[in-house]
């Protein structure tokens, strides 16, 4: 089988040949009927994909229905919804690579077809002609066809990519041809190794009495407000709702259970989030906070737009001043802080972190962790390589500090631009600041494997998820497979 999923003849035909040996669809669908019917999963430049008998898409699903058997895998629901995932993705990639062929106004040779269809006539490893006689015509015309649609695809795998076989010398006779300067310089990717000391200082280590500090300073947004609370999704119909309250014609209570989608509230209406910040966030217009401010007990107040509501409010009882000894209004605090201001916590602890690091500078990173209770780590050497391509090796860490840090480009920058022993400025990396000091530089192990990687490999998978996110392709798999296939 080829690497690139577009299968070949060859296999193709030995499966035809061979009875599909377990059914796929009366035992998902329970219904022969249906089994006749061909069922679209979508199109590929207008063309349908379909799951009927003899299509692409059908011999898709029979080529890794048999492969799955083939290597043993037990033929289970997740199996099966594998098996169609596979083929559809193959017969969208064949589609693609046909397109392409189609445009540069190549056509198959008969020669190749015939050589294609010679082992389906073969007895022995010897053509019969008695075998092709005896074969009905339209089960020919059927091979040969499906042998040119699979050439056809082949020769945009074999031209872009290399063949699997037809091998002259150590090169393949299709395919693009690798520079030797493209070679040494992906050998060579990743000889420069750096392994560094880092400090770590944690937002999460926000100090308590710092976020009681800005909630003292900023008392008002952590009030919380007794509030009731309809919303709907009309104007017209808030209206009517606030003329029956004021009327007496309904009570507020009873508005609630009728007329409110309780978007903002839970089922009797008590308004959730009631910490100014809070209500604020939900207002179309942040003035009208005023108005609710001066709302006293079981006063009602007017239509006032809410996000993509229009909602009517009432003072259940008087508003309650923060206290800033109460877990709850400390924990609003921080989560406030975390959401909307979390700047501040990073100035916090990027000041902590030039501390640590002009503490370093005079003293040694060892001996400024103890003195300012800071936690280190060392990272071992590791190449500059962005997004840990496997082409070389990567950053490692247990600290969850330095999770993805290889797709961060400020600190990778920031790591190879020190010069031996230096100590960074800080550098935010996820949820915390970090300080690097620059302590080794190394080369790979002379002994470790320094094979140079399937560099077509690379290209295969770059092109078959750019086919599968072209606007040319109408993905309906999901739906069709979990709705028809699946009776869902």
């Amino acid at each position: 089988m080829k690497k690139n999923s577009v299968y070949t003849l060859g296999s193709l035909i030995i499966l035809l040949i061979c009875a599909f040996v377990f059914v796929i669809l009366p035992a998902m669908t329970g219904s022969a009927e249906r089994q006749q019917q061909a069922i679209e999963f979508g199109k590929y430049n207008g063309k349908a994909i379909r799951y009927e008998q003899n299509s692409d898409f059908s011999d898709a699903v029979t080529y890794y229905g048999q492969l799955y058997q083939y290597y043993g895998r037990e033929l289970d629901s997740n199996a099966y919804y594998e098996i169609f995932y596979n083929a559809f993705n193959q017969t969208v990639m064949q589609y693609a690579y046909k397109d392409a062929v189609a445009k540069s106004g190549y056509s198959v040779p008969k020669s190749a077809v015939t050589r294609q269809l010679i082992p389906y006539f073969s007895e022995n490893g010897k053509y019969s002609s008695k075998l092709y006689r005896s074969t009905p015509k339209d089960k020919i015309r059927e091979l040969t066809e499906k042998a040119e649609d699979s050439l056809t695809a082949s020769r945009f795998y074999d031209d872009n990519f290399g063949s699997d076989e037809d091998k002259l010398g150590s090169d393949s006779l299709y395919g693009l041809k690798t520079s030797s300067k493209e070679l040494n310089f992906v050998g060579s990717y990743g000889e420069n190794l750096r392994g560094f000391n880092a400090a770590i200082f944690s937002l999460n280590d926000y100090p308590k009495s710092e976020k009681v500090a800005y909630g003292k300073a900023n008392t008002d947004k952590f009030i919380k407000y007794n509030l009731s609370v309809i919303s709907v999704e009309d104007k017209s119909t808030a209206n009517t709702v606030a003329k029956r309250i004021a009327s007496n014609e309904i009570t507020f209570a009873d508005a609630v259970s009728e007329y409110s989608n309780k978007s903002f509230s839970n089922a009797e209406g008590k308004l959730t989030n009631a910490y100014r910040y809070q209500i604020e966030n939900i207002l179309v217009e942040k003035s009208d906070m005023d108005k609710l401010i001066a709302l006293s007990k079981d006063d009602v107040s007017e239509v006032i737009p809410t996000g993509a509501y229009f909602s009517i409010f009432k003072a259940e009882d008087d508003a309650v001043l923060p206290d800033f000894d109460s877990d709850e209004i400390v924990n609003q605090v921080s989560s406030y802080i975390s959401t909307y201001e979390n700047s501040i916590i990073e100035d916090y602890f990027t000041e902590k972190a030039k501390a640590f690091a002009l503490e370093a500078g005079k003293t040694s990173f060892k001996a400024a962790a103890t003195t300012l209770n800071v936690k280190t780590t060392e990272l071992a050497p590791f190449p500059m390589n962005f997004g840990n391509v496997s082409v070389t090796s990567s950053l490692t860490s247990t600290e969850s500090a330095f999770r993805n840090a290889d797709s961060n480009e400020n600190f990778l920058k920031t790591a190879f631009s020190l010069k031996k022993d230096e100590i960074s400025e800080p550098v935010l990396l996820n949820r915390n600041v970090v300080v690097l000091q620059f302590t080794s530089e190394t080369t790979p192990d002379a002994d470790a494997d320094k094979s140079l990687p399937d560099l077509a490999g690379f290209d295969k998978a770059t092109a078959q998820a750019s086919i599968l996110k072209s606007d040319k392709l109408e993905n309906r798999f999901m739906e069709v497979y979990f709705r028809q296939m699946m009776n869902k």
